[in-house]
């Protein structure tokens, strides 16, 4: 006891002390983060409005910038034609070789595509421009349309980041009595989780699903606008992009919704990465030469096993914190 380095075992945890009416999982979570459970929610929502607000006012910046610069600036090569590298030709990758023309490329996808190259200063430095002689609502639908593609694949991967969160607190704001939170908050996580979690998903695989291949991966305002949900897979594959919603909302419903039990929540947990796992190694969305199958296999695994130990730790974590309690 007189030593410096003595611990006392009987001494109460003070550096990191919950309330005494605290439970295991997300109370415990909240309370450890500083915040009340019934703010979970409120929060995660706050923050994703937040940064989606944020990404529309940088993107109408950008967008004015641009507009504004390509109205006054000179344009010293105007009526010579375009460059040989920018032309509105697709790569020899996706051309008559790829099997993707089985698709019915026609006239339109040839005219969608020139357009892409073609239709932004940005690609081709030699467009006309409002100062030679242009119609300025034809530059204006131009500029919409393309800083319009950007902004929503922004917004894409914002939802897909927060995806997961948002379904979670969600689900659990849902789950608890009006003791514990408004109605009104109760009535906003329903609504999130149905809009947010839900419709804009199902919304986005639908697209995917009636958008044909080949202008998924060779139209380039498609790529700027839906990229992020298939960019990294092969051509036929795009569709993979729903798995990662369905296990999202898996995960979410289950942490969300199943606060009595966590040794339930666990072994859905382990059953939903199995399932996971055995339907990426069976599709096996990438393409040849992207050396993922290896790398997915090792973090398929790495899952399960961690997924295994909450099957097995999770009934010695609560009864040690019963234990503590009592």
């Amino acid at each position: 006891p007189t030593s410096p380095i003595f611990i006392n075992s009987s001494a109460p945890n003070f550096l990191f002390q919950l309330p005494d009416n605290s439970t295991t999982g997300m109370t415990a979570f909240a309370y450890a983060v500083g915040l009340r459970p019934q703010d979970l929610f409120g929060i995660c929502l706050s923050l994703f409005l937040a940064i989606l607000a944020a990404t529309i006012v940088l993107s109408v910046l950008v967008w004015a910038l641009d507009m504004f610069m390509s109205l006054f600036s000179s344009n010293p090569n105007a009526g010579a034609p375009p460059a040989a590298g920018l032309s509105g030709t697709r790569s020899p990758h996706f051309s008559s070789a790829s099997k993707d023309m089985l698709d019915g490329v026609g006239p339109t996808s040839a005219v969608d595509e020139n357009r892409s190259l073609n239709g932004h200063f940005l690609f081709a430095r030699s467009m006309s421009r409002f100062p030679t002689g242009r119609s300025w609502w034809r530059l204006k639908s131009n500029f919409v349309s393309f800083h319009g593609s950007v902004l929503q694949g922004n917004l894409i991967r914002i939802l897909m980041l927060f995806h997961l969160p948002i379904t979670i607190f969600s689900c659990y704001q849902m789950s608890l009595g009006g003791g514990q939170a408004s109605t009104s908050s109760i009535a906003l996580a329903a609504l999130s989780f149905a809009f947010f979690s839900v419709l804009i998903p199902a919304l986005l695989v639908l697209r995917l699903t009636l958008t044909r291949t080949s202008k998924l991966y060779d139209e380039t305002w498609t790529l700027l606008s839906l990229g992020p949900l298939y960019n990294h897979y092969r051509h036929g594959s795009q569709l993979f992009a729903c798995t990662l919603f369905a296990i999202n909302i898996a995960f979410g419903v289950t942490i969300g919704f199943g606060q009595k039990s966590g040794t339930a929540q666990a072994i859905v947990i382990l059953v939903v990465e199995v399932a996971a796992a055995l339907g990426t190694s069976v599709w096996l969305p990438w393409g040849q030469g992207a050396s993922m199958g290896l790398i997915s296999f090792l973090f398929c695994v790495g899952r399960i096993v961690i997924a295994v130990l909450l099957v097995i730790l999770t009934p010695v974590v609560g009864f040690s914190r019963a234990l503590r309690h009592t």
